[in-house]
């Protein structure tokens, strides 16, 4: 029956279906694959209608296994997936830094050797990207981004001898060029809690621990600049501040004065850049038993809810909360993983 439908009918009922049917999909023609899998267009699209909809959240394993699950959080904890991580190899570790637009930004350590890729988990896509030529230093920040006006790919790293006072040295990589180059020396040195940049207004930001600012990176002008903290009473920022992320195209902060209280603060800049608009929007609770909680990392962020990481003395597995602003109620899954990051899928690739 499909031979009857135009191919640009059956490309726009495509767009509206999740990630795993698609993939599914692949597999009943030749030409059905090249649609889902190799054209541009319509991963674009895919994405663009899907975005929102169809987010994900990726456990990651630090073991010699080959295999990462997945959990899409629109589901229940029963919808775990294996995905094997295609440059992953016995014997080594693979860390995953940032994502963006459902690539991921990952470095392989192993084998002598130290690796970095673009990786799709959804599809199997990866690049290995060319050797930024850094020496074997502390990387100190890093971020993920994609400038929609010129269809470009950038990463960010930022590698520092801490020993030695120095200043990050700043790479960039470019996929429209897939090279890296040396721009300026940065004087911040990013708090090890926002290590990875938060992605909004295609400029990467940071929490900067000692000026108690936002530092943000513009990704086309390629410069910094800063932006303020709230100002909080009774707390000093750099101790109460702790993680950067996104709700609902606004930046927002989380405070956290006391990990045993069991819960933290969300603030929100309602106009990009304006500190003045920065306003304490909720108090999220995570734990009914927050005492020997080692860590709380938010995760990924969405108009309901949010997902945080903890992790505690008593538990030998992280801890995957969900919790809901409106109510005081967590919903929790238990995974035995080290690590987490959110991504939303997609079937994008960088050619």
């Amino acid at each position: 029956m499909a031979e009857h439908i135009p191919e640009d009918v059956i490309a726009k009922i495509f767009q509206w279906l999740p990630i795993k049917s698609l993939i599914r999909f692949t597999s009943i023609s030749k030409r059905w694959r090249f649609i889902i899998l190799r054209d541009p267009h319509f991963a674009t699209s895919q994405f663009q209608i899907a975005s929102g909809n169809n987010k994900s959240v990726c456990f990651l394993s630090y073991s010699d296994s080959n295999f990462f699950e997945s959990l899409n959080l629109q589901t229940t904890t029963s919808a775990l997936r294996n995905l094997r991580c295609p440059f992953k190899q016995p014997d080594s570790m693979v860390f995953i830094h940032s994502s963006c637009r459902g690539l991921m930004f990952a470095t392989f350590v192993g084998q002598g050797m130290v690796a970095r890729y673009i990786w799709n988990p959804s599809t199997g896509f990866f690049k290995k990207l060319p050797d930024p030529g850094v020496k074997n230093e502390y990387q100190v920040f890093s971020g993920f981004g994609y400038i929609s006006a010129t269809d470009d790919y950038k990463i960010l790293i930022a590698n520092s001898n801490l020993e030695e006072g120095e200043e990050a040295k700043i790479h960039i990589f470019s996929s429209k060029s897939n090279s890296w180059k040396r721009i300026q020396d940065s004087q911040y040195s990013a708090s090890s809690t926002t290590i990875m940049g938060t992605l909004l207004n295609e400029a990467l930001h940071w929490l900067e621990m000692f000026d108690d600012v936002i530092v943000a990176f513009d990704l086309a002008d390629e410069e910094f600049r800063t932006m303020p903290l709230p100002v909080v009473e009774d707390h000093y920022a750099g101790d109460y501040f702790r993680h950067l992320r996104v709700l609902g195209g606004c930046l927002c902060v989380f405070g956290q004065a006391d990990t045993n209280a069991g819960s933290m603060d969300m603030w929100v800049m309602r106009e990009y850049d304006a500190g003045n608009s920065w306003t304490k929007l909720f108090n999220l609770k995570f734990s009914n038993q927050p005492e020997g909680i080692i860590s709380v990392k938010p995760i990924w962020v969405m108009e309901t809810s949010t997902f945080l990481e903890i992790n505690s003395n008593s538990e030998t597995r992280v801890k995957l909360v969900r919790s809901y602003y409106n109510e005081e109620e967590i919903e929790e899954i238990h995974m035995d993983r080290r690590s987490m990051i959110g991504y939303e899928e997609s079937l994008l690739w960088l050619e």
